[in-house]
């Protein structure tokens, strides 16, 4: 395992209080060769695995200058299969408690969607509730007035999101896309929960005739233990992306999202399991 201990700008304190400390955190590189915790998977419709279904789920260099190093995670969705879904997981963090959560933040390059989706992340929750980070709900406007304005989502740059701080939705409805989301801070006044699934950056869950192309990079985690950064990087023989082309890769396969799950939002219908 590759670390680089570094300074990250933005780090905090624990999400029940507010953003004050910054810690040190160290990178760990991410590639084909060596995926230090992370998996990829592609899905169909309902959730289940399917590697053959056009998807792409793969490190590539760029596009641009990502933040870290020259490489990023390209997830894509084939013609047609917008209702499926591109992801790459860490079950790294199972257990641990969402109280104690000191970073949470990524990076999004976005090149082709539906007009508002960008790479989102989601967790699973020991109390069967899930919570998904979406960068589009980030400004006054769009998300919660209360949280902090992210600014607004851009195609074809690179940009970074701290959604420790920012504005959540959730199955069970405590929360819901666009003005309703809340923070994970009002979360946990009503809820204790624990991680179950680890972290999951995707992209997909819409309609079918959707296409999503995005890649993710520089995926910063704290615990009160140890804060980390993630670069994904490719190894020398990976491709370079081609924006308007998905090409298929190979995946290795964890369980997330198992179990279908069907929600309407505020602008898209999306099957999100």
């Amino acid at each position: 395992m590759k670390k680089i201990n570094i300074n990250i700008l933005g780090c905090g304190a624990a999400v029940a209080v507010s953003w004050a400390v910054c810690v040190q955190a160290s990178v760990t590189v991410v590639s084909p060769s060596n995926m230090n915790g992370w998996t990829f998977l592609t899905t169909d419709n309902s959730g289940a695995p399917a590697p053959g279904n056009g998807n792409t789920a793969q490190m590539v260099t760029g596009p641009g200058t990502p933040p870290l190093g020259t490489g990023s995670a390209q997830l894509a969705t084939a013609a047609n299969q917008g209702d499926s879904s591109a992801q790459i997981n860490t079950s790294l963090y199972n257990g641990i408690a969402l109280s104690s959560l000191t970073s949470l933040s990524y990076s999004t390059y976005d090149t082709v969607n539906n007009g508002q989706q960008f790479p989102y992340l989601k967790i699973y929750l020991n109390n069967g509730d899930a919570l998904y980070f979406e960068p589009p709900y980030q400004t006054a406007a769009t998300g919660n007035p209360a949280l902090p304005d992210q600014g607004p989502t851009v195609l074809n740059e690179w940009q970074t999101w701290n959604a420790l701080s920012g504005g959540w939705w959730d199955d069970s409805g405590g929360f819901t896309p666009g003005t309703g989301v809340g923070s994970l801070a009002t979360y946990l006044s009503t809820n204790s929960a624990v991680l179950i699934e680890g972290i999951s950056l995707r992209v997909g869950y819409a309609s079918p005739s959707d296409n999503f192309n995005g890649y993710v990079d520089n995926v910063t985690v704290g615990t009160a233990s140890a804060t980390t950064t993630y670069d994904f990087e490719p190894d020398s023989t990976s491709p370079v992306p081609e924006p308007t082309t998905f090409i298929a890769g190979a995946l290795l396969l964890l369980p997330f999202g198992m179990a279908p799950l069907r929600r309407l939002r505020s602008l898209r219908t999306r099957n999100d399991s």
